[in-house]
């Protein structure tokens, strides 16, 4: 567990009233469900493998799968038989249906192949029947083109969260702790940053964010006389999970 300390001033006069409800962003696969893991039950039982989630260590995972061809592999992403065995994980419904429910609006991001969009949309309106994908789908690759429309970003892929203008929760998983220290180097100042192993954890981190945000959606007046002592500071401590300490 590392602790990473923020210092704030004091005394710092804003107007903290936001201008809109935090909006929230939530990967689907490997956020939402158990995509690969459904996909290498599949793959283990096409091919007699024992393949396994920990045997993936990149993102590019077509590499692990040796027996599939390319486009054999990419099949997988929309089998039958992995969406009707693919798991919502546990305590993800009921925290986003607790932020929700307190007035935050939520978005589905994804990337996903176009002809995968509907099939797709129809299973997470099954899952999370409190939204309206109509309004909470958002299908994009870059999503750092999302820019300052999303307060928070959940993902499982480092590359979506290096450089976005939004705070930054990485779902652990065996491929993206490789790189982690380049996404930690290049994350914007004013955003904060977790990795996050389960749900639980995520609602914690959420939670921080939403208690000691001092990002670009609060109006500061940064008059002199509006700034206190900034010799006497408070601060914060955001606790991290630090694949290095494993």
């Amino acid at each position: 567990m590392k602790m990473i300390k923020r210092k704030i001033p004091m005394e710092l006069k804003a107007n903290l009233i936001r201008p809109r409800p935090w909006r929230i962003g939530v990967d689907c696969d490997n956020v939402i469900n158990n995509l690969v893991e459904s996909i290498i039950d599949v793959y283990n039982k096409d091919y007699n493998d024992n393949l396994s989630v920990a045997d993936i260590t990149t993102y590019n995972m077509r590499q692990f799968f040796k027996n599939v061809s390319q486009d054999k592999f990419y099949d997988y992403f929309t089998d039958k038989r992995v969406w009707d065995n693919i798991k919502v994980l546990e305590n993800c419904v009921a925290t986003l249906k607790k932020y929700h429910d307190l007035g935050c609006e939520i978005y589905i991001v994804t990337a996903t192949a176009p002809q995968n969009i509907s099939n797709k949309a129809a299973w997470l309106q099954e899952q999370l029947p409190f939204l309206n994908m109509y309004d909470s789908l958002i299908a994009i690759k870059n999503k750092q083109m999302l820019g300052r429309d999303i307060d928070i970003l959940i993902d499982d892929c480092v590359d979506n969260l290096v450089g976005g203008y939004y705070h930054k929760i990485l779902f652990d998983y065996p491929w993206n702790r490789l790189g982690f220290e380049s996404y930690e180097n290049n994350a914007h100042m004013l955003h904060q940053r977790y990795r996050c192993r389960n749900w639980n954890d995520i609602d914690e981190a959420i939670n921080i964010i939403m208690k000691t945000d001092m990002g670009t959606e609060i109006e500061l007046d940064l008059k002199p006389e509006n700034i206190g002592n900034t010799e006497n500071e408070q601060r914060i401590e955001f606790v991290v999970n630090d694949d290095k300490e494993r």
